[in-house]
């Protein structure tokens, strides 16, 4: 009988011409009783930025069980979801499979073209055992101190190239402490995570939302959060909510990546956590980043600046863990310690120096008062293999050049004296030197992200705490 199978759905047809608020097509299915497993194929043409389908599988009352992405170059695609009580294709959920109206609901990622595709839905008999999960809490890698890390990578789970375990193995060779696998839309991958416990890494539990005008990470969830943004019933502002009530974090990703930058005008700043200002495959996007992020601070939002490298495939050394790294003090070495940390704001981008700042004494991610007619002392602590260079900023303009003293490998201070009326924020930069006899560097501070080093997060002056 396990083997006997039923065809739900067979269709043959087009997608319709494009349309602004056209993000999804659902297709229902009824599932009869007894089912065990159900497959699902989309076929349909890739072309590049041009015609790119999602498929998703829903429970009949919205439960997620499943999605497949179609990464890498133009072609036919067939792509295949697999659900059943004790298996799954990777990014689906294993689990009984209820009888009533489930919904395939396709996720026109691109769609500038009206193209054909087939989808088919078979339904298997039979019965299993759903999968056992290790709930166990998993040990402390630490106490209190810097914890060094990756918020944005991807498995096979989504459109990454390798299982979890390669990205774990990967981040214990790069010297991390703690690593985020993101994988999109779904959290599949979380039930990968438990037989890595006791290897000396913090793993999160994160996820990437990947909508049609921007993504984000979300980072220490406890449960999947509905991460299909683009229809008006459920918005950003239910995410974040969502996101907050698990103790979680949000962070928008790469906000200036052609198609997949940040456009989600409905997300009030005010919600989200964090912001990707060092993105190891953004290039020159990377200056705009964290001019988006001077602009929040000084519009008086307080969001935090991380790095990511979004790594497919850990194997490739343009994309491999470890280049582009978020530090950050956490009270303990778990999840929570690291969450906690990075929403506390004592956080720092490593892309080859190390960094520390503080403002009349205050970490990063706190406030402080200006001292006797408004002075203030900024120091910078730095160390680095190469020359380099600290900048100083107030409000997201440059105050001060200073470059650090050559002494490779060793720690020093750099100090910063200022005077602010007002509330106002102070944050530090360390770029390599161009060399002392670059007229050109000296004379417009010129920097960008290919000689940016190490940068800081803000510490706010205030004329009276809160």
């Amino acid at each position: 009988m396990s083997l006997m199978a039923a065809e739900l759905l067979s269709l043959a047809t087009s997608l319709p011409d494009p349309a602004l608020d056209l993000h999804y097509i659902h297709h229902p299915v009824d599932v009869p009783e007894g089912t065990g497993e159900l497959e699902l194929v989309l076929e349909y043409d890739k072309i590049v930025d041009v015609v790119q389908i999602y498929a998703v599988l829903l429970e009949p009352d919205g439960t997620f069980r499943g999605h497949v992405q179609c990464p890498g170059g133009p072609g036919p695609r067939r792509l295949v979801i697999r659900v059943g009580a004790s298996d799954a294709t990777p990014g689906c959920v294993a689990g009984p499979i209820p009888a009533g109206g489930w919904t395939v609901r396709l996720d026109l990622d691109r769609h500038k073209v009206a193209a054909p595709y087939r989808l088919a839905v078979t339904a298997r008999q039979g019965h299993g055992v759903a999968p056992e999960v290790n709930v166990s809490a998993p040990e402390l890698i630490g106490g209190p101190g810097w914890y060094r890390g990756e918020l944005h990578s991807h498995s096979l789970h989504s459109d990454g190239q390798k299982p979890v375990g390669d990205l774990v193995k990967a981040a214990k060779r790069a010297g991390l402490d703690f690593l985020a696998i993101s994988d999109h839309f779904t959290a599949s991958h979380w039930h990968d995570l438990p037989g890595h416990d006791g290897e000396g890494l913090v793993l999160l539990h994160s996820m990437e939302l990947t909508s049609h005008r921007g993504h984000a990470n979300l980072h220490g969830l406890t449960r999947w959060v509905d991460t299909y943004v683009d229809r008006p019933e459920h918005t950003m502002t239910h995410v974040a909510d969502d996101v907050h009530e698990q103790g979680g974090l949000v962070c928008v990703n790469h906000a200036f990546s052609g198609d997949q930058a940040w456009r989600r005008f409905d997300t009030p700043w005010d919600r989200i956590d964090l912001i990707e200002i060092a993105h190891l495959q953004q290039g020159a996007n990377n200056d705009a980043q964290i001019g988006l992020w001077d602009r929040l601070l000084t519009a008086g939002h307080r969001v935090i600046g991380v790095a990511g490298s979004d790594c497919h495939d850990p194997d490739d050394e343009g994309q491999a863990l470890g280049q582009v790294v978020t530090v950050v003090h956490a009270g303990e070495g778990s999840e929570r310690g690291v969450v906690d940390g990075l929403r506390n704001g004592r956080v720092w981008v490593w892309r080859g120096a190390d960094l520390d700042f503080h403002v009349n004494g205050a970490v990063m991610g706190a406030a402080t008062e200006p001292g006797e007619d408004g002075l203030v002392t900024i120091d910078v602590d730095v160390r680095a293999d190469e020359p380099v260079v600290v900048f100083v900023l107030r409000d997201g303009l440059l105050i001060n050049v200073v470059p650090a003293d050559d002494r490779p490998g060793e720690w020093q201070r750099v100090t910063v004296l200022d005077r602010i009326e007002g509330p106002g924020y102070y944050r530090a930069e360390v770029h390599a030197d161009p060399g002392r006899n670059d007229p050109q560097f000296w004379a417009s501070s010129l920097r960008d992200h290919s000689s940016l080093r190490a940068a800081s997060n803000p510490v706010w002056v205030r004329s009276e705490l809160t």
